[in-house]
Parts: C-alpha cells; sequence; structure tokens
C-alpha cells in the first residue's frame, strides 16, 4: 500500500532565511507521525504546508502515488485540530457547544458529528463532559477534544500543533498511545512538539533543526475569513505567536480557499 502523503524536499524561506529546508518523509496511512524542533524551527508552518495551507514552498507534497497533487486536494482530505494559538475550540463555549459549531462549520449533521466523536472518545477511552467549558478542561483532555473535533468531518490525515502544550512526559505519551489508538480506526495523525523524550518508540519522527535567529514571517494561503468560536491573539501580521513559525491564520475547518483554477472546492 502506497503512503498516503509523501513529501520530497520541502523547503520554505522567507526574505531573509530559510525556515527549513530539503525535508523528505513519507506519512504512511493509518500511523501517527510526530514532527520534533524547537521553538522556531518551522514545525506549525510544515503542518500547514504538508495539508496545502502554506504558499512559497520548494520541494513537493503529493498523495499516494500521484504524480501531482494540488494544494486544494490536500486541503479537502486533510482537518487542523490545532495549530498554534490559531486553530482550536473557543475556551467560552462547552464541549457540546464546540461540537455543534464544528459540525456547522465542516457541514456535517449534528448527529453525524456526535457518532465521529464518540468514535474518536472510544478510541482514547475517554468521555468529554459535554457541559464543562473548554477552559475548564484539563491540557490532555483539550487535547483529546481538538482532536476529537477534527475528526468530525471524515478526514485522511488530522494535524495537532503543539502535542506538549501544558503537559508533563507522562501525559504526552498518554496522548500518543491515544492518538495510535484512533490511527487503528482509521485516520493518519501528524503531531508536532518540541519534546523528544516522550515520543513512543516505534513512532516515525520527523526533526527540525532550529536556525539561527528568529525566522520572518512567511506567505501563508489565506482561506477564507474567521470561522466563529475559534480563537486568535493577534491579527495576520503578528501571528508567528509563541513558535515564530510563519502561520496560516485561517480558523475555518471547512475549507474556503480557491483552487489553483480560481474556484472554491
Amino acid at each position: 500500500m502506497s503512503p498516503l502523503v509523501r513529501v520530497e524536499r520541502l523547503g520554505l524561506a522567507t526574505r531573509t532565511r530559510p525556515v527549513f529546508s530539503d525535508l523528505s518523509f513519507c506519512l504512511e496511512r493509518r500511523t501517527l507521525t510526530v514532527v520534533v524542533g524547537p521553538s522556531g524551527s518551522g514545525r506549525s508552518a510544515l503542518l500547514l504546508a504538508v495539508s496545502g495551507r502554506m504558499a512559497g514552498l520548494t520541494g513537493t507534497v503529493r498523495l499516494g502515488d500521484k504524480t501531482r497533487t494540488r494544494p486544494a486536494e490536500l486541503r479537502r482530505c486533510t482537518s487542523l485540530a490545532r495549530l498554534a494559538t490559531l486553530v482550536g475550540p473557543e475556551d467560552k463555549l462547552t464541549v457540546a457547544e464546540s461540537l455543534i459549531e464544528r459540525a456547522l462549520i465542516d457541514g456535517v449533521r449534528v448527529a453525524d458529528a456526535e457518532r465521529a466523536v464518540a468514535v474518536a472518545e472510544q478510541a482514547f477511552a475517554v468521555t468529554l463532559p459535554r457541559g464543562r467549558l473548554v477552559e475548564e478542561l484539563g491540557a490532555y483532555e483539550q487535547a483529546l477534544l481538538c482532536v476529537a473535533l477534527a475528526v468530525v468531518r471524515p478526514a485522511e490525515l488530522v494535524l495537532l500543533d503543539d502535542a506538549d502544550r501544558g503537559l508533563d512526559v507522562a501525559d504526552q505519551v498518554r496522548l500518543y498511545a491515544a492518538l495510535e489508538r484512533l490511527c487503528a480506526t482509521g485516520p493518519t495523525v501528524l503531531a508536532a512538539t518540541t519534546e523528544r523524550a516522550a515520543v513512543p518508540a516505534g513512532v516515525a519522527v520527523v526533526p527540525l533543526p532550529v536556525r539561527p535567529g528568529t525566522p520572518a514571517r512567511g506567505r501563508p494561503v489565506r482561506p477564507g475569513g474567521a470561522a466563529p468560536g475559534t480563537t486568535t491573539n493577534s491579527p495576520l501580521d503578528k501571528a508567528a505567536g509563541a513558535d515564530e513559525d510563519p502561520v496560516d491564520d485561517s480558523r475555518t475547518t471547512r475549507d474556503d480557499t480557491p483552487d489553483d483554477d480560481g474556484k472554491t472546492p
């Protein structure tokens, strides 16, 4: 069976310096892969690149055995669970409200969304408390909620940034185990972290070296506007956030970015 995604000699540079360069790896189907790198190494930008949401790239990102894959094709088969401080559920919504909102954004019936989340919860061996506010959840539960919401719309690849956010090593190990169980139900997961020690043996790792100095901003693709109930700490001009990566400020989960021919998928 061919890999889900092939990345070949992928690079991203700003006017003054590279963000990452010459990256080649495959994402095998129904498996977990973890991008590991320090702050400023381009983790968030790489997740955007693999999901067809970053412009200005060199190299290729291809689906399976295709000779060419358009960014719109990548966007349709991927789902962002969390990206830096830009993509994620709103703190002031309850878990139930977050689920309904994601269903509306993704154009999925709420009943179908509930079933998809229930499958994820079974894989995670947790039941997310529907009446609790997102901000009242622990960091481990918040990470699981982000991923569960990402599978509301069927997607072959789920991307989770900052997998180590707020978690000690033991909880990171728990999270990776839960993600591997989710992969067994169908999706492939690409996560990003700064903490190599917590990544389980046997899980594929994509290492990103730190670049000298602080990376400047790249040129992100701008999907069409913010979705309700999601958060951002700043406008696009300051979107690099804590990781200082050049990142897309899209908060939509249903992709409204025009195809290469100018048509919206």
